[in-house]
């Protein structure tokens, strides 16, 4: 009699530790949500904007990159939720409240980039690797909800009778090949981004207001070191598109150097301390220097006679016109919409 009692006295001491760890579960997801739901109204912009830009320096800004985080950024989160939830009982209170935390830091993450009923991904995403991110993030959703689908049927398959020598589906092995074929889905469907010469300035040759520009050299840069005399004006870049062209009459050369930086906040900085003026190092003769910004790019673009004569005040004007083509054409490829510009202030071409 006493060891009945002593087993039902253990069983409902498991019984009543299940129960308590239920409740601090439940009410760990309480306080949860309602911690997150504070966080995305009061930091969620600002977050998710220093996320993307940390993700653009960390991959180049490259589609796969972009893409590969903006699956993560949804994927993990729903992964490790699953885990903490399947090791719960086993885990002891200081593996709870880290596995917690990270849950937590996860889904806030993965939540400031999920667009709400009056959003959409392409309002709150932007650079050159929003599109590609975009992708990750949606086939992320895609693959998550698959794999809830097929785990659940898995696993009430598994507790239904068998027959002899059947074995039960793999839960985590179904899991896992659906969310690899989703990221793998991504990948492939992501767009380049424009953000080398073959995909910023594809074209060796292209016309635009009449004239016939023809690129002479390019190359990819990852960083911008040696694009300036003095590296440190342009700090924190992440990667740099530099080309040249010539236009029809063989007369006018423009060097084009477009410095990509992680936000737009970044370029407007470093772009503010360029003096007026500022030339890329390594143009030969003498040369008409300009700089812009256009998104998260910093566009230092020089300009001057394919022989190296001095610029007289009268050759500017069709000389800043040649330079006027060549950015429009990678402005135009960073937003999707190529168009020619037009003669104003005096820049034009030479023969109006």
């Amino acid at each position: 009699m006493a060891r009945v009692r002593a087993e039902r006295t253990a069983g409902s001491g498991r019984e009543v530790g299940a129960d308590r760890d239920v409740r601090m579960l439940g009410l760990a997801l309480v306080v949860g949500f309602v911690a997150l739901v504070v966080l995305r109204i009061v930091v969620g912009d600002d977050l998710r904007a220093r996320v993307d830009e940390q993700a653009c320096a960390v991959t180049g800004c490259t589609g796969t990159g972009m893409a590969v985080t903006g699956w993560a950024l949804v994927a993990l989160p729903a992964v490790w939720a699953a885990v903490t939830v399947g090791l719960w009982s086993r885990l002891s209170a200081v593996a709870r409240v880290a596995a917690l935390l990270v849950a937590f830091a996860l889904a806030l993450l993965g939540w400031v980039h999920v667009p709400g009923k009056r959003s959409s991904l392409a309002f709150l995403l932007a650079g050159p690797g929003a599109g590609a991110m975009a992708t990750g993030i949606r086939w992320a959703g895609i693959g998550v909800a698959v794999a809830v689908v097929a785990a659940t049927v898995a696993a009430v398959r598994s507790a239904a009778p068998r027959a002899a020598g059947r074995p039960a589906p793999s839960v985590g092995v179904i899991v896992a090949v659906v969310l690899l074929g989703s990221v793998t889905v991504a990948v492939a469907r992501a767009e380049p981004t424009p953000v080398t010469v073959a995909t910023a300035m594809p074209e060796r040759t292209f016309r635009a207001a009449g004239d016939t520009l023809t690129r002479t050299g390019g190359r990819d840069l990852r960083g911008c070191a040696g694009v300036l005399a003095d590296d440190d004006l342009l700090a924190g870049c992440v990667r740099t598109v530099r080309v040249s062209y010539t236009t029809d009459d063989s007369d006018a050369v423009v060097h084009l150097a477009a410095v990509l930086f992680p936000g737009e906040r970044q370029a407007r900085d470093r772009r503010g301390v360029l003096r007026r003026g500022t030339g890329q190092r390594g143009v030969p003769g003498e040369a008409v220097a300009l700089s812009s910004t256009t998104g998260s790019w910093v566009l230092l673009t020089s300009v001057a006679h394919a022989d190296g004569r001095p610029i007289a005040e009268p050759d500017r004007g069709h000389l800043l016109w040649a330079a006027k083509q060549v950015a429009y054409r990678f402005i135009g490829r960073q937003v999707g919409l190529l168009v020619a510009p037009s003669p104003a202030d005096g820049i034009g071409p030479r023969t109006p």
